[in-house]
């Protein structure tokens, strides 16, 4: 998985691609053997010849799977897939292993095998392509022959310099290793983020699996050794389990986050929980999400989930704050449509009010900048969104004195930092989200009885919208002049 992620071919496809995303090659001859008619993305007369088909250096990874040993002229095979494959790119060779399967010419051997390869054959022809075509890592030596397996894996990293590296030959297996598994998104990786410390102390290895957008919030975080990175769907939902449980098998422990909180705490549409009376939801979600995620580990819950910016980050966030006044953050929505607060105008020119020298950030994705409408001319409110991406929004997060916003991850980020927070609650509960917050306001909802309502809205089929504003009710019910007035006495007791 983690070497055959973005642009893959898979050479002799067959009728059945390893991964959805990959994009299948093949010859179709043999399509009587299959009994059913083959559809790869692209035919091709011989996959060892793919000059009409894959430019130069255009492939994140090429993937062969029993299919080099039908080849004569292997190393030309080999010479050809090389081209293909990017600098930083892989590739990738599941081959069968003559120590394993009958060799050619004996009982129970395939009559079309043209080689009985070793990794020792494939390793020296691909010594001889670093002369022409630069150099490479071998990253993987694997022999498998459990089960119905009977083959060994190599896996093969382009890299720009010349010469043979055996990186795999490097690689030890420390004594006590730990694999967190979260795919969410960015409140939900700061939360994954709290159980990490706990078990750097308990001396585990850490290794965190999740996506590129959740790599790029942890990336500097100083209690993980190590990634597993696959992208969206790579592994598709159904499989899933399987994958898991594949993986789980390489670790002394296997904490597995997915849907700690979605699905679990909060009600996803489509699952019995959603559909449950409001009372038995909230008897049975309103847990703190932290806690639970550290029961799933085995480890005490603990104020540890933070972000950590770059030196470099941190610095072009200071440079950005008014020195001898107030700096406050205000986060304009997050991920769900409940997530953005109605009265956000109103509070922000009665804070210029009440603060002539301060300097309010505007932050959020880009369609947040239809919420900045109207402060064009106002210079101590800095709209930034669109502008920042997520990291720096963060690090500025960490310094500013105040951070408002609704229940997004630029809150969970500050969660347990020294600096001030207003938080408008949502579907979440106190005892959901907040409770261990330090130096937090939380606001509720006033007499509206679906709150909390413990579920997750992707539009608004089970969310009361406020005919209005367009906002959720839940929004719509915080006083305007609760928020200033909250975000006033944090101001205050920031600058005391």
């Amino acid at each position: 998985m983690p070497y055959t992620r973005g642009a893959v071919v898979d050479l002799g496809c067959g009728p059945n691609k390893a991964f959805p995303h990959f994009i299948g090659i093949d010859s179709c001859k043999d399509t009587a053997l299959f009994g059913i008619e083959m559809k790869p993305d692209v035919v091709v007369e011989d996959c060892s010849d793919l000059s009409g088909a894959v430019l130069t250096e255009s492939c994140d990874a090429v993937f062969s799977s029993h299919l080099l040993e039908h080849i004569e002229d292997y190393p030309a095979a080999l010479t050809e897939w090389w081209r293909c494959v990017k600098v930083g790119g892989y590739l990738v060779l599941y081959l069968p292993h003559k120590s394993f399967y009958p060799h050619i010419g004996t009982a129970g051997a395939n009559p079309d095998h043209k080689h009985d390869f070793e990794p020792v054959d494939i390793i020296n022809a691909m010594r001889k392509i670093v002369d022409a075509e630069g150099g490479w890592d071998l990253v993987e030596r694997q022999q498998r022959n459990g089960a119905d397996e009977y083959s060994f894996l190599l896996v093969f990293r382009k890299r720009a310099e010349s010469g043979c590296r055996f990186e795999h030959l490097q690689r030890r297996q420390p004594k006590k290793s730990a694999c967190v598994v979260r795919y969410g998104g960015f409140g939900d990786m700061i939360q994954t983020a709290s159980i990490l410390p706990a078990l750097k102390r308990q001396g585990y290895h850490v290794t965190v699996m999740t996506t590129p957008k959740g790599q790029e919030i942890l990336q500097h975080d100083p209690h993980i050794d190590a990634w597993s990175i696959q992208d969206t769907d790579q592994v598709p939902n159904a499989l899933l389990p399987e994958f898991w449980a594949y993986q789980a098998k390489k670790y002394t422990v296997f904490i597995n986050l997915s849907e700690s909180v979605e699905g679990t705490l909060l009600s996803m549409p489509g699952r019995v929980s959603h559909s449950w009376p409001a009372k038995v939801r909230h008897d049975m979600m309103n847990r703190n999400y932290g806690e639970f995620a550290a029961s799933l580990a085995g480890v005490p819950f603990a104020r540890d989930g933070k972000f950590y910016p770059s030196p470099e980050e941190d610095a072009v966030a200071q440079g950005k704050l008014l020195a001898g006044g107030i700096n406050l953050l205000w986060a304009l929505s997050g991920s769900s449509c409940h997530k953005f607060y109605p009265g956000q105008d109103e509070v922000l020119a009665s804070l210029l009010r009440a603060f002539p020298r301060c300097r309010i950030f505007l932050v959020g994705d880009e369609t947040c900048k239809l919420l900045e409408q109207g402060w064009e001319k106002e210079p101590r409110i800095v709209r930034l969104s669109g502008e920042l991406g997520i990291r720096d929004t963060l690090a500025l997060a960490k310094r500013v004195d105040v951070v408002v916003g609704c229940e997004t991850g630029v809150l969970n980020a500050v969660a347990f930092e020294p600096n001030r927070k207003v938080v408008m609650l949502s579907h979440s509960s106190i005892e959901n989200l907040t409770k261990h917050w330090v130096n937090t306001v939380s606001l509720t909802p006033v007499s509206l009885p679906c709150y909390p309502c413990h579920m997750l809205h992707y539009n608004w089929d089970n969310c009361h919208q406020d005919g209005l504003t367009g906002a959720a009710k839940c929004q719509r019910s915080i006083p305007p002049k609760s928020v200033f007035q909250a975000i006033v006495t944090t101001a205050i007791k920031a600058v005391a």
